[in-house]
């Protein structure tokens, strides 16, 4: 019996797309559908890829991450649209791009294989220099809401929520690179996660970041 064929699934995007894309999969062994309403099971879809000038294309996005969780999410525009682009990647695109540069940066992604870890950005790199303590705190991501702190002169990102009763430690001072809990007052040291002092009885929970093509990226768990 002949193995099932693994599967690019093209949302949108036009003929000329099409065919680099077609092009692209007969390289790699591939086939392209464009079947949206009956697409290969998600076991079989080595990656999405969306046009991010469909109507509602975010929530679209969104759907196709719940529903093939382990295929390539990819996203592409023609004009720019920085808030658009960093908007598909926080709901969950592996690969955001412009259309022209769409193919070269999918085969570098098929070749590798599955991607081995995700990332979710949190701001651009630009954003980060001078500023020490609190950079910035990201309510929506994969692991919830997060702080990110530079201290002594490293990237630190914990879960912004007090192991205690869930206040939301940011609120807090900084001193040094301990974080008193507004609420109660428990303390943490936000380059180990160590429970310096309760009412707080387990440790903060830390998340490793990376920097990639100019952004921070939080590399989730």
């Amino acid at each position: 019996m002949t193995p099932p064929v693994r599967s690019i699934l093209l949302v949108g995007g036009g003929a000329q797309l099409a065919r680099r894309v077609e092009t692209l999969a007969r390289e790699l062994g591939l086939a392209v559908t464009d079947e949206v309403d009956h697409p290969p099971p998600p076991s079989l879809l080595s990656a999405v890829v969306v046009d991010l000038a469909l109507p509602g294309v975010l929530e679209q996005l969104a759907s196709w991450r719940e529903r093939a969780p382990e295929a390539l999410l990819v996203a592409h525009l023609r004009a720019p649209d920085r808030e658009l682009w960093q908007a598909a990647e926080r709901v969950g695109c592996d690969l955001v791009t412009n259309e022209g540069a769409l193919v070269g940066r999918l085969r570098r992604l098929l070749a590798a294989g599955p991607a081995g870890r995700r990332l979710f950005p949190l701001l651009d790199a630009a954003d980060v220099a001078g500023r020490l303590g609190l950079v910035c705190r990201v309510e929506a991501t994969p692991v919830g809401p997060v702080a990110l702190y530079q201290v002594g002169g490293r990237l630190r990102c914990v879960r912004d929520v007090c192991p205690h009763q869930g206040a939301t430690l940011s609120a807090g001072e900084l001193d040094g690179g301990v974080v008193t809990c507004p609420a109660h007052g428990s303390r943490f040291d936000v380059a180990t996660g160590e429970r310096l002092r309760g009412p707080a009885d387990s440790e903060l929970q830390l998340f490793d970041v990376a920097e990639v093509e100019g952004r921070i990226q939080l590399v989730v768990p």
